[in-house]
């Protein structure tokens, strides 16, 4: 549409406050939550004049095809691909082992200061997107890996409008879970959250009761996934933990050996890069908060 210049009349975009939007709900052409695309009734009255006048006809022998996309994989919506907001909050931390990271807070800190280089300022260009059908790893998704490493797959994803970092993607957890922190540094209201409690356990038996379940959007270079997360109440060194759950979900392969995690999109594999330096000062946080705990 926007390549037919002054032949659209673009409705106006509205400037009412959207803070308590419905989370679960983007609009690729407001660019905010609240409703689907397809519910602005102004744009759709609009689409239909044009269709009508022929404008758009080299869209309509694909809209089968979106439709039987759309029932196959009900979780995913697609979207204009970078409908993410620009000016998106960045989520970083909530609070403050390997033979090679060390198993120690000293060790660990000492692993990360060597391995210190200069990250970028804008935590979403962690993501590209290749034309290429098939998931395929090779050295070449090694080039800037620091190698010897242990290091965990922490990345940063887009979620209810907000860059969130410090997510660890765990193929050993069978849920996706969130801090309750996390939730109020992202400015979504407690009332959101399903309360029910639910107990989770860890590989050695230990418990840990969650605050509730919570439903969020994360979008992907243009894809959007609707996900539960259970809300759990603690201090950890990660905002985010995606599980199996997550991972199923997106059809996606992730490599620690590759520092990274790629999954196949209607326009092609995505690759999601490891923040490896954010990696090691993950690990350095949970040292120290270990070594707290044995001396009390």
């Amino acid at each position: 549409m926007q390549d037919l210049g002054d032949k659209v009349r673009w409705p106006r975009k509205g400037q009412k406050s959207t803070a308590w939007n419905d989370k679960s709900k983007w609009c690729a052409y407001h660019e905010d939550f609240g409703h689907v695309t397809e519910d602005f009734i102004a744009l759709r009255k609009e689409i239909s004049y044009i269709l009508i006048k022929w404008y758009l006809k080299e869209i309509l022998g694909r809209r089968k095809e979106r439709s039987t996309e759309k029932d196959q994989d009900p979780h995913k919506i697609l979207e204009k691909p970078g409908s993410p907001l620009p000016d998106a909050k960045v989520i970083n931390v909530i609070s403050g082992g390997s033979d090679i990271c060390g198993t120690s807070y000293s060790t660990a800190k000492r692993h990360a200061n060597v391995s210190q280089s200069e990250k970028e300022e804008i935590p979403y260009k962690n993501t590209s997107i290749t034309n290429e059908k098939e998931i395929t790893f090779d050295e070449t998704d090694r080039i800037d890996v620091q190698d010897p490493h242990h290091d965990g797959l922490v990345i940063t994803l887009y979620i209810t409008n907000n860059f969130v970092r410090r997510i660890l993607v765990d193929g050993g957890s069978s849920v996706n879970i969130i801090l309750l922190d996390a939730l109020k540094m992202m400015n979504i209201p407690e009332g959101e959250i399903v309360k029910r409690s639910s107990m989770l356990v860890g590989f050695s038996r230990e418990t840990k009761h969650t605050v509730g379940k919570i439903k969020l959007p994360i979008y992907i270079e243009g894809v959007k996934s609707i996900q539960h997360f259970y809300v759990i109440d603690t201090m950890s060194s990660y905002n985010v933990i995606p599980g199996r759950p997550w991972i199923h979900n997106m059809k996606a392969v992730p490599s620690t050996y590759h520092k990274c995690d790629k999954m196949l999109t209607p326009w092609g594999t995505v690759k999601i890069t490891c923040d490896q330096q954010e990696s090691k000062e993950c690990y350095k946080t949970s040292m120290k908060s270990s070594t707290k705990q044995q001396k009390t």
